[in-house]
């Protein structure tokens, strides 16, 4: 005996089942892909991610059960068939769709749900179509202490070292001289005649005359 394929909405503790299945559905399973142009080699594809599935299908909502085209006869008014899935979509919150024989069993939301009012000669019968996109759960990757210490270590090298804060002044000490006091502050020995012409008051016209104890102005 073949098995009848039944389509399934689940939401909580609900459950939909089509009373009439679809004559047929489409399943989009896009996947991302990036042409990019090169060289010597002409264009050429890199692989991205897979897209987010995408199901579309139409049928009709029987007001009464019919062995001809109804899969089941747990036959609800249309009306309410309609306000439950309405409901659903308006929680903001994935609904479960299943579909038996085909390996379909996602969560999606709606994006889509359009129904018409029964046509002549089928009083009460509401037909609709249903566009349902897969609902992909967030992942939220939390750091752990090892990489949060190596992210840290990490800026700590990526930081430039604090420059040294040269002093405004300097008290001369025995066996100072101008030149030792240029290197010790200036790194180099050429800022000895900017130091003796800002302190030349206090040392005299002889750079090499400087005494312990004297105050210079390091310019």
């Amino acid at each position: 005996m073949k098995v009848k394929m039944q389509f399934w909405l689940r939401y909580g503790s609900e459950n939909l089942q089509l009373p009439v299945n679809p004559s047929s559905f489409e399943v989009a399973s896009p996947y991302g892909i990036e042409v990019i142009e090169v060289d010597n080699l002409g264009e050429i594809t890199i692989p991205k991610n897979r897209g987010l599935q995408e199901f579309r299908f139409e049928s009709f909502l029987p007001e009464k059960y019919d062995p001809t085209y109804c899969v089941h006869n747990r036959i609800i008014p249309p009306n309410d068939f309609i306000e439950i899935i309405e409901g659903w979509r308006d929680e903001e919150k994935p609904v479960r769709f299943t579909v038996t024989t085909a390996n379909i069993n996602t969560l999606v939301l709606i994006p889509e749900f359009t129904y018409r009012p029964s046509p002549p000669g089928s009083p009460g019968e509401i037909q609709f179509s249903i566009s349902l996109k897969e609902y992909r759960v967030p992942v939220i990757k939390k750091l752990t202490s090892t990489a949060v210490s190596s992210k840290k270590s990490s800026k700590m090298a990526q930081r430039p070292p604090k420059q040294e804060t040269k002093p405004k002044t300097y008290t001369v000490r025995p066996g100072d001289s101008l030149w030792s006091i240029s290197m010790k502050f200036y790194k180099t020995g050429s800022k000895v005649s900017a130091i003796h012409e800002a302190n030349k008051k206090i040392i005299g016209k002889d750079p090499n005359k400087i005494i312990p104890g004297q105050k210079l102005v390091l310019p």
